[in-house]
């Protein structure tokens, strides 16, 4: 595991590390997606795909994990497998695979309810072996 929980004195705060910044994002997701439905099982049913094209890193990691959150607030959609392409020049452009399948009461727990990435002590940085992600979600 590339992620780690932080102590937090009422939100929830991750840090995630990769690699690459595109592995550090796929294990941000994996951290997020722990958050909300602890250790269940999810199976790869269904995919969504989105796009988002930004300039800065911080804005990067907030509006991917913000959109896992939109999804599972509007379609109550899980994921677990995460594809991503990231392209650098002038700015980001992360082109995202999700799969994962629909919250079952019976299969899935939910362990925290995750309202929104905040920019709150957000820290996207680049040190020697890798990329490190921290951030703070209002629960």
């Amino acid at each position: 595991m590339a992620y780690e929980f932080l102590d937090h004195t009422a939100d929830l705060r991750f840090r995630a590390s990769g690699g690459t910044l595109q592995e550090a994002l796929v294990e941000s997701a994996k951290a997020l997606t722990e958050a909300i439905a602890g250790d269940s099982r999810i199976e790869p049913k269904v995919e969504r795909k989105f796009t988002v094209t930004i300039h800065l890193a911080e804005l990067l990691v907030h509006d991917f994990l913000q959109e896992l959150i939109f999804l599972f607030s509007t379609e109550q959609l899980l994921f677990s497998e995460f594809d991503l392409t990231l392209r650098e020049a002038m700015g980001y452009r992360l082109t995202v695979k999700a799969r994962g399948e629909p919250y079952d009461e019976k299969r899935h727990k939910l362990v925290k309810e995750v309202k929104a990435v905040t920019y709150h002590d957000m820290k996207v940085r680049k040190e020697e072996g890798g990329w490190v992600i921290e951030v703070v979600c209002d629960t």
